[in-house]
């Protein structure tokens, strides 16, 4: 997760080197407002408003128990992990290196891509389609 702080401070493990480092986008592919971007950001996947699972007892963040939606980079980032998994089980899957440059050379140029990342919006489709 590329971080929610909205600006280009760079959010270590997302900064490492050897990690994707995920930014999020709204429902128009836009940069989502809260995100954390630069040129140190690989890729960016929806994270406004994505339903999800949430604790099933009280707890402080103020969201439904069970399910609610949920905002930030942290919600973008497991749809990449999926897509990284999805690679993984087609022939493209053969190593880390393999996984990362076909998730970003599948991935969607959309407004931001180059500024605000550097791959684009992933595309969990042509991810895995020959």
């Amino acid at each position: 997760a590329a971080g929610n702080g909205g600006n280009q401070t760079k959010v270590y493990p997302g900064a490492y080197p050897k990690v994707i480092a995920v930014a999020a986008t709204d429902n128009q592919d836009n940069k989502a407002s809260f995100s954390t971007y630069g040129s140190w950001v690989d890729v960016a996947a929806p994270g406004v408003n994505i339903f999800s699972t949430f604790p099933n007892h009280p707890y402080v963040i103020n969201k439904s128990l069970n399910y609610d939606y949920g905002s930030g980079t942290s919600m973008a980032t497991p749809m990449t992990s999926a897509v990284a998994g999805l690679i993984w089980s087609t022939p493209y899957g053969t190593s880390a290196t393999n996984v990362r440059a076909r998730l970003e050379s599948t991935a969607d140029p959309i407004p931001g891509t180059g500024l605000y990342w550097t791959a684009g919006r992933i595309n969990a489709a042509k991810a895995v389609t020959p």
